[in-house]
């Protein structure tokens, strides 16, 4: 019987630095951390509990992932998009994601339709909640953005194709797009949770064109709806 593989434990600076980053980018997506917002090395060095030097390297893993941006004579900030950039973006989000659907009506699972119909029972019932009351609205929006990011991670991964799933998943994450279900209303909400119920039926009957069609036409209209709320906000 062969000895078990000795793996070499990280040091301790590198597992800050992995925590670091995981942190602020989480920060980044949920909104704590505002586009064009100034990110001191000093300051989140404090507020995480570890030295500047894991600050440093997580804010050079997000550079390049594109979530913050190096100014010179400024330091570091959280990037801003542009309105071209992110029409840009959802482009490539309709091709990918409905070839994600086409895909997945052929391998989903009835464990993921079964995953996925809860979570449409979720979010449905969290958007009633909306028709009915005012109160805790951004806590209910932020639930129904978690529950839509699981929803639309089934998806991707029921495509079986892991290098999709990872590029999806690193885009539908940039923050405008992670949050835009705070510009919607509660109509827009209700069509889009619609738009879910139509696509769990085609996957179920494995029906490839319906579902390509209704993904494409969803990430659409949501395309469509944040390039309005841009284009309507002050220079």
């Amino acid at each position: 019987m062969s000895e078990p593989v000795q793996l070499p434990r990280l040091p301790r600076k590198r597992l800050d630095t992995i925590e670091a980053y995981r942190t602020i980018r989480r920060c980044i997506v949920d909104g704590v951390l505002k586009p064009g917002e100034r990110l001191v090395e000093e300051r989140l060095a404090h507020h995480l509990g570890v030295s500047r030097t894991p600050v440093r390297e997580a804010l050079a893993m997000l550079e390049v992932e594109g979530l913050v941006k190096s100014i010179p004579k400024k330091g570091t900030v959280v990037r801003t998009f542009t309105r071209e950039e992110i029409k840009d973006l959802y482009d490539l989000r309709i091709v990918l994601e409905a070839y994600a659907a086409r895909q997945a009506s052929q391998f989903i699972t009835s464990q993921e339709l079964d995953q996925m119909g809860k979570l449409y029972e979720e979010m449905e019932e969290c958007i009633q909640s909306l028709w009915r009351s005012n109160n805790d609205q951004v806590e209910k929006v932020r639930y129904l953005t978690s529950k839509n990011s699981q929803f639309h991670q089934v998806v991707m991964k029921a495509s079986r194709n892991a290098r999709l799933e990872a590029i999806l998943t690193q885009i539908v994450e940039l923050p405008l797009i992670f949050r835009a279900f705070f510009w919607y209303t509660k109509d827009q909400l209700s069509q889009s949770n619609h738009h879910h119920y139509e696509l769990i039926k085609a996957l179920e009957m494995q029906d490839t064109e319906r579902a390509e069609r209704i993904m494409a036409v969803h990430i659409g209209i949501a395309r469509d709806l944040l390039l309005h709320e841009v284009d309507a906000q002050p220079e």
